[in-house]
C-alpha cells in the first residue's frame, strides 16, 4: 500500500531473546513458515530458488558468470566422530589467501578438463562444471554443524556429484597446506560443499531498501537494483518498506538494545505501520504486528523462547 512504512525483519535460526526481541515475539501473530535457512529465506524474498543464487553471487565478486552454470563451492572441514563425520565451514576456522590458492590450485590440476575453481576470498570458492550437473544441494548455511549425509544431493545428477566430491576429499587428504595447518593445530580443508548451482537469473523484490552486512543479501538487493547499505548501528525510522537482514554474529544483548526494543517503541507509537519478523531455519515462521498488537503487553513469549 502507497505511504505505508513496513519493516521485515531477517534473523537466522533462533536467537536468544531479550526483553525487546521477546516483546515482539510475543505480541506477533504467525503468518506463514520460513525458509530452513537464512539463505533459502533469502532467496524466497527476491523470487529466486536456490538453483540461481551462486552465478549472482559471482557477479558480485566481480566476475563475469555468463550463461554457464556456476556452483558455490565452498572450502569445510569434515570432523571425525565415532559413527559420523560432521561438516564444520568457515565459522569454525581460519583460511588465508595462499592457503586458499594452493588448494584451489591443486584441485584444478587434479581436475583439469572436468571443472575449474575459482576463489575470489579465501572461504568463498565457486566451480563450474565442463558437462553440465543438474543436481540439488542444500545451502552450507542449513548443512553446517550437522551430520554429512551425501543423501542431501539429490537430481539427475547427484551419483555423480557425490562421487566427485569423495574424490575431491581424498585429493585434499594429501595436500601440504594442509599438512601444515594439523602441524599447527588447525583444522583441515578437506573437503568441498557444493550448493547453489545455477544460471544467472534476474532477481526481483519489492522492498524500497535493504540494510545488511550479510554478502547474500547485498549481491542479491543490488543485482536487483535495490538501494542496500550496511546496516546502521542502532534502528533508525524507516520509511517505505524496509528488509533489514542479520547474521548471526551480532551481539544479542547489543542487538536488542539498539534495535529490538526501539522497533517494538516505534510501532507502538505508530511510527510504522506493520513489522514483519522472520526467523529462518528448521522450524522457522514469520510474524505480522502492527501498532494495536504492539499494545499487548500481556502476551508472553512463546515456548522455547527465551526472554
Amino acid at each position: 500500500m502507497p505511504g505505508m512504512k513496513r519493516l521485515h525483519i531477517l534473523l537466522p535460526g533462533q536467537p536468544d531473546a531479550g526483553p525487546g526481541l521477546a516483546g515482539l515475539l510475543a505480541r506477533g501473530r504467525p503468518s506463514s513458515v520460513s525458509a530452513p535457512g537464512i539463505t533459502a529465506a533469502i532467496a524466497q524474498l527476491f523470487d529466486l530458488d536456490q538453483a540461481a543464487i551462486a552465478p549472482i553471487l559471482l557477479a558480485a565478486e566481480g566476475y563475469e558468470p555468463g550463461d554457464s552454470r556456476w556452483f558455490r563451492a565452498d572450502p569445510v572441514h569434515l570432523l571425525a566422530g565415532m559413527h559420523s563425520l560432521s561438516l564444520l565451514d568457515s565459522h569454525r576456522f581460519q583460511l588465508d589467501a595462499a592457503e586458499s590458492l594452493a588448494l584451489i590450485a591443486a584441485l584444478n590440476s587434479h581436475f583439469a578438463g572436468e571443472l575449474e575453481f575459482i576463489a575470489p576470498r579465501p572461504t568463498r570458492w565457486y566451480a563450474h562444471f565442463n558437462q553440465p550437473m543438474q543436481v540439488f544441494v542444500p545451502p552450507l548455511d542449513q548443512v553446517a554443524g550437522t551430520m554429512l549425509d551425501l543423501r542431501q544431493i539429490t537430481g539427475p545428477d547427484a551419483t555423480r556429484l557425490q562421487g566427485l566430491t569423495m574424490e575431491i576429499q581424498m585429493r585434499l587428504h594429501d595436500q601440504p597446506v594442509n599438512d601444515l595447518r594439523e602441524q599447527r593445530g588447525e583444522l583441515p580443508i578437506n573437503s568441498v560443499w557444493f550448493w547453489g548451482g545455477g544460471t544467472y537469473r534476474q532477481p526481483r523484490c519489492a522492498f524500497d531498501q535493504v540494510l545488511t552486512d550479510d554478502f547474500t543479501a547485498t549481491a542479491l538487493a543490488r543485482a536487483a537494483a535495490i538501494p542496500c547499505r550496511p546496516l546502521p548501528d542502532h534502528f533508525l525510522t524507516v520509511e517505505g518498506h524496509t528488509l533489514v537482514v542479520f547474521d548471526d554474529s551480532a551481539n544479542p544483548e547489543k542487538l536488542d538494545a539498539d534495535w529490538f526494543q526501539p522497533i517494538l517503541r516505534s510501532l507502538k507509537w505508530r511510527q510504522m505501520d506493520e513489522v514483519i519478523l522472520e526467523l529462518a531455519g528448521p522450524d522457522g515462521y514469520q510474524l505480522r504486528l502492527d501498532p494495536w498488537l504492539a499494545w499487548q503487553f500481556w502476551r508472553r513469549p512463546k515456548a522455547g523462547i527465551s526472554g
